[in-house]
Order: structure tokens, then C-alpha cells, then sequence
């Protein structure tokens, strides 16, 4: 996996600085910050919390680091690989993108667009898809939704993106369709079932691997001892191709809807080297408002299932979250709620994968200068998950941290 993975994004490299040097485009994020949190034990070191930092995170951290290089080899044709780092990260250094996109100019008010590479799929509506990195704008950490997604979910192949723009027909109206085709998602659900939910925004490397908590189902010992603690996220294990469909409108700047159903069609049944192959499918609804006076509203709301083995592990999940952000003081307030759950309906009691949560984000931020800006967070944490009891940890949390994070873009 790892090798496949630095194939891929060496050949998106290599054709990205091949072209000009006025093509070339080189941009870089940096975020330091300075964190104080009294979660005991974050699910970062192997615990079952749900936030990115606990007690023995506070201090100085490198929140993300990320490099980006865009290219134009030809007309119309775009290739882009984004490299990150994380002072959290399992690894100096990893991939987070690395994809080509055909752009063709339309000779009417329909655009194509097409994607083939590693990406993520275009759902949230907290991260500008065209920043350095997958990193939210008005806030520090992302929504449980949206956590998840920069965690476990990366497309790997090819997207489809058909657009009817409004204002060159004359109209407010403009509408989308988009369909995908990817392998190497196999596991995810992994999390959702065994870590369950965060809020966070930590995003996963394509080769990182990441550390379960100690939970006994997966011991040598326990009722699923072919899985490894350790999981690989984005490996390809039943050789099936999944897919994702959806649909977007927008009026004007006042309104943008969307919806997508994904589903990675992986065999349970299925398990190599450690990792298993769940069936993961989800719908995704989201919607923006602008109604003026300087107001933005967002919401997305999923609901989604996955299983692994023979009924091992099945579980039903959903989450939501409404997030209101205005200008003030020269910045932009920002307060977001989330709402986070998950419901087993397995063959193994003794592994109970089952949570309910909340959480509460209050942010605000503040642009320096063309180069710098600063984004502070309050964030509070409720959450239940009766598995903690296997690990010694209290099933019922509630956990807060205050973060600062000042963010360099070159």
C-alpha cells in the first residue's frame, strides 16, 4: 500500500513540476498552536475520548503542516499533490492528495469535470476545497461528520462532475451531478465501530496507519483475534470496486443543497493480512444559507450502516451538526453543535460498539495579514460509550479543551 501510494503521488509530482515554471504553483500552511485540554485519555494515544487532545497534549503542538503543488502539463488539464505533516502523525511526512483533473472549457453553460487520482470527496461544507489542506475555515476543529470523513474516508479513482451554471443561461439556478468510482476504502468503518466518533482535525496520511484502543474482541485471545489493533484505512482487501452518487443546487450565493449516497460494496468476509473488509454505506445531506446581514448557516446530517464478519460487528450511525458564523470585530464568530450516535445490532455482546454524544464549539477568527491568521476555539465534549468499561475508563465523558491556533499560509 504504502509503495502504490508513493507511485501514484511521485507520478502526480513528476507531472506537476515537469511543466513550466509560470504554471507551477507552490503553497504551503502552516498551523502552530497552543492547546489546553483535561481529557484523560484521547483516542490519539490509543484511548477511547473523542477529542484530538488530552491532558498530556497541552502546550505547543504542531497542529498541521501542509505543502501543495499544482501544475497545468496541458490545456485543460490540472494534476495536484498536497503532502502533510502532524506532530500526532505516525510518519515525518505523508500524502493526503495526489490527483489529475480534465477541465475542458464549455462551449455552453455545461462544465465537465473529471478526477482520477486520491482525494477526498467534496461533502463538507466546513473545509475550502481550494485552501492548502483539507483544514476548516471558520473553526479548529471539524464536526464529528466531517472529522470522520478527513480520517477514514479518501477517494481512490476516479470522479465525474457534470455542472449546469446559471448565470450563462441567464438564471440563479445552478445544478450538478457527480458520480465516483474507488477501491482501497475497504475498512472504513473500522473507526466508527471501534473508536467510534471525535471531533477533530486530525486528518490521516494515505499510508498512515493508525492504533486502536485495548479493546479485548481483537486481542489474541478474543472473539475476533484475525484482526490487528493496528489498521491500515485505505487499503484495498476484497478487490471490488465501490462508488458514490450525488446531486448539488445552488441559488445564487443565498442557497447551496446537496446530497450523496456512498457505498464502498466491501465484503465483510474478507480479511488479509489483519484487516477485514466492511460493508460501508452512508447518505449525506447538506445545506448552506446566506440570508444576509452577514450571516452564513451550515448543516450536514448522515445516517449510514456497516458490517463486518457474519454479523461481528453491525452497526447503524448518524450524525449531524448546525454551525452559524457573522463577522464581528473585525474577524468571524463562529458556534457549531454537533449530535453523534451509533446502535449495534451484532452477535457479539461482549463488544459493545454502541455511543451517544455532543459537542459544543465556539470559535473565532481573525485574518493578520494576506499570510497570517489566528483561529481560537472553545470546545466541549459529552459523550457515552459503554465500551470504555472494557479499558478501565469511565463510560461517560464529558471533555473540554481551549485551543489557539496561529495559521502561516505561503
Amino acid at each position: 500500500m504504502k509503495s502504490s501510494t508513493n507511485i501514484l503521488a511521485g507520478a502526480v509530482l513528476g507531472m506537476a513540476v515537469g511543466t513550466s515554471a509560470h504554471a507551477l504553483d507552490l503553497r504551503g500552511l502552516l498551523d502552530a498552536r497552543i492547546v489546553a485540554a483535561d481529557a484523560r485519555h484521547g483516542w490519539t494515544r490509543d484511548g477511547l475520548g473523542k477529542m484530538r487532545y488530552d491532558q498530556a497534549s497541552d502546550g505547543i503542538r504542531l497542529g498541521q503542516a501542509f505543502v501543495r503543488a499544482d501544475g497545468e502539463p496541458l490545456d485543460a488539464v490540472t494534476v495536484s499533490v498536497v503532502l502533510s505533516a502532524a506532530d500526532d502523525r505516525h510518519g515525518a511526512l505523508d500524502v493526503n492528495e495526489a490527483w489529475i483533473g480534465w477541465n475542458p472549457l464549455p462551449a455552453g453553460p455545461w462544465k465537465t469535470r473529471v478526477k482520477a487520482g486520491a482525494f477526498f470527496p467534496a461533502t463538507s461544507l466546513e473545509i475550502d476545497y481550494d485552501s492548502v489542506g483539507w483544514t476548516p475555515v471558520r473553526t479548529v476543529s471539524s464536526s464529528a461528520l466531517n472529522s470522520w470523513i478527513g480520517e477514514e474516508l479518501r477517494t481512490k479513482g476516479i470522479e465525474f462532475n457534470l455542472s449546469r451554471r446559471g448565470r450563462f443561461a441567464g438564471s440563479p439556478h445552478d445544478v450538478g451531478f457527480t458520480v465516483a468510482l474507488f477501491n482501497g476504502n475497504d475498512p472504513a468503518g473500522t473507526l466508527i465501530a471501534w473508536r467510534g466518533w471525535a471531533i477533530s482535525d486530525r486528518i490521516s496520511g494515505l499510508s498512515e496507519p493508525l492504533r486502536l484502543a485495548d479493546l479485548p474482541v481483537y486481542r489474541p485471545d478474543g472473539a475476533i483475534a484475525k484482526q490487528s489493533r493496528t489498521i491500515h484505512l485505505f487499503r484495498e482487501i476484497d478487490g471490488r470496486a465501490g462508488y458514490y452518487a450525488g446531486a448539488q443546487y445552488a441559488y445564487g450565493e443565498r442557497l447551496e443543497a446537496a446530497v450523496l449516497h456512498y457505498d464502498n460494496r466491501g465484503d465483510p468476509l474478507i480479511v488479509k493480512n489483519g484487516q477485514y473488509s466492511w460493508t460501508t454505506r452512508f447518505d449525506h445531506l447538506s445545506l448552506r444559507l446566506r440570508p444576509g446581514g452577514g450571516w452564513e448557516l451550515a448543516m450536514q446530517a448522515m445516517q449510514g450502516s456497516t458490517v463486518m464478519g457474519r454479523a461481528a460487528v453491525r452497526l447503524d450511525y448518524g450524525a449531524w451538526y448546525l454551525l452559524a458564523s457573522h463577522p464581528l470585530g473585525g474577524g468571524t464568530a463562529a458556534l457549531r453543535y454537533d449530535r453523534f450516535r451509533a446502535r449495534e445490532d451484532d452477535i457479539l455482546p461482549s463488544d459493545p460498539n454502541g455511543e451517544d454524544g455532543s459537542a459544543w464549539a465556539l470559535a473565532y477568527s481573525y485574518r493578520i495579514n494576506d499570510a497570517l491568521s489566528l483561529v481560537a476555539e472553545a470546545l466541549l465534549v459529552r459523550s457515552t460509550r459503554p465500551a470504555r468499561a472494557l479499558v478501565g475508563e469511565n463510560p461517560r465523558l464529558t471533555e473540554r479543551g481551549v485551543t489557539a491556533a496561529l495559521r502561516w499560509q505561503f
